[in-house]
């Protein structure tokens, strides 16, 4: 598999406090790279250090293949896009005269370009009106129109959602899977929103006191996340008994608790237990989310 990014053993320290701790991470070519951890992870120091801001304090990474010590890796950054934090535009000016000084900046000959980049992002109506006057949806739109200004390969979404109104999350959400399946560009989204996260992530890397803890396809969560029933028992050794005869997919929780992924009646449940000496406590359905399984990988309330 081909990867736009690599991190082996990446370090940031400040003082005594590490922002990043050996962090291996790795984000593949082509994909929606969910980026999930709570506030003070190391998310933002992370693509800092990608986008060139900071320099690792140990520990090194690999751009589109250039090593972060290279020279040559700025052709790796003039490959890329980011929108961090909030769009940087110019309130003062349209949308087509942001581009062209994004053109302008960029060194690029003609502004052939910019009319198509409205067009894309839906902002091609918007006329003389002055940024500063526009929605919130419409500046991330903009501001995604200003990160595609240089063909990038490789773009990066800091909380691309957040505070839009459904309508404007659709329309964000939409615009990325195009640009994702149409131009093969790979997003690196950070983002509260994990419902929505869900809808458009084709892998995920999860992230804790600056170290990726998990990292896996959007299959594999579903898998980790799917419908199941989810029975307390007085022993699940027992119980796997039951299971494994029938060939059921199931997972051990604890000594009382399992998750069957398949659809059980409780009757036969019943009947077969009792076969072996287990005893059913209570069988519910139980169907995890990406919130949930995030709060049981990482712990606690927050989400980031």
């Amino acid at each position: 598999m081909d990867y736009v990014f690599k991190s082996y053993d990446l370090c940031k320290q400040y003082g005594s406090f590490s922002a990043l701790n050996n962090l291996n991470m790795e984000i593949p070519k082509g994909s929606i790279y969910g980026f999930v951890g709570k506030n003070g992870a190391g998310k933002t120091t992370l693509i800092r250090q990608i986008c060139g801001l900071q320099s690792p304090t140990s520990g090194s990474f690999e751009l589109m293949e250039y090593k972060n010590d290279s020279k040559d890796i700025v052709r790796a950054r003039r490959r890329m896009g980011a929108v961090v934090e909030t769009p940087a535009i110019f309130k003062d000016l349209s949308a087509r005269s942001n581009l062209i000084q994004q053109c302008l900046l960029l060194g690029l000959p003609d502004y052939s370009k910019v009319d198509g980049l409205l067009e894309l992002v839906g902002l091609a109506d918007t006329g003389k009106k002055k940024a500063r006057n526009f929605s919130l949806g419409m500046r991330q739109r903009l501001g995604i129109a200003i990160a595609l200004c240089g063909d990038p390969d490789f773009i990066i979404l800091d909380e691309p959602t957040n505070g839009l109104d459904p309508q404007g999350i659709i329309e964000i959400r939409e615009l990325i899977i195009k640009l994702n399946k149409e131009r093969g560009i790979t997003f690196l989204i950070s983002s509260h929103i994990l419902d929505e996260l869900s809808r458009m992530a084709t892998h995920y890397g999860f992230i804790d006191q600056g170290s990726i803890v998990r990292q896996m396809s959007s299959e594999e969560l579903q898998r980790e996340c799917c419908k199941s029933v989810r029975m307390r028992v007085n022993d699940t050794k027992l119980l796997s008994k039951v299971l494994d005869e029938k060939r059921y997919d199931y997972k051990i929780l604890g000594p009382d608790t399992a998750d069957v992924y398949e659809e059980l009646v409780f009757s036969d449940m019943v009947k077969r237990c009792e076969k072996v000496g287990c005893s059913i406590i209570s069988m519910e359905e139980h169907d995890e989310s990406l919130e949930a399984f995030y709060l049981s990988l990482l712990g606690g309330s927050g989400n980031d």
